[in-house]
């Protein structure tokens, strides 16, 4: 197949196909609807396989990494924010951490590894608690984390005046 300028200017950059002879078609393969394909075709949905096919496999286990980082960041941030509750109501260190723990635990199982919970006493009766964990990676090389924070005021009554 030749090419050649089209004439608009000498060293134009627009290009035309020179005639000639059009390339041979190979014969109809079995199950191809009724046209007929060029002899160069022959493998190239193999070679499209080839290509496309980790790359999609790649994108759906990233997506799942994602998923799983998704929900026990969700997991992590509900136990928190029940354990901040009861840290707040009872105003025990313990309680707050076994509710943490409880609650990860219900909600996303051992999706959270390496679970550490920390209740802290603040000035002026405030109660902070706070949490993080891994998550277990199915991507080589990707480690990711979640934390959680969950700070207020310690509940209780007081005298008016």
């Amino acid at each position: 197949m030749t090419w050649q300028a089209n004439g608009l200017a000498p060293g134009g950059t627009a290009l035309s196909r020179a005639p000639g002879p059009i390339p041979p078609l190979g014969p109809t393969p079995a199950g191809c609807p009724g046209g007929l394909r060029w002899r160069d075709e022959r493998g190239s949905e193999a070679v499209e396989i080839v290509l496309i096919l980790p790359a999609l496999m790649l994108l759906i286990v990233v997506g799942l990494q994602l998923a799983m980082w998704g929900l026990a960041a969700h997991a992590l941030s509900l136990g928190v924010a029940e354990g901040g509750a009861a840290a707040r109501a009872v105003g025990s260190r313990s309680t707050a951490a076994t509710v943490v723990t409880r609650d990860v635990g219900d909600i996303a199982g051992s999706l959270v590894g390496s679970l550490e919970v920390h209740v802290q006493a603040l000035p002026d009766n405030f109660v902070s608690v706070s949490a993080s964990g891994s998550v277990p990676s199915i991507v080589p090389g990707i480690h990711l984390r979640v934390a959680a924070v969950s700070a207020g005021p310690v509940q209780g009554f007081r005298a008016s005046g």
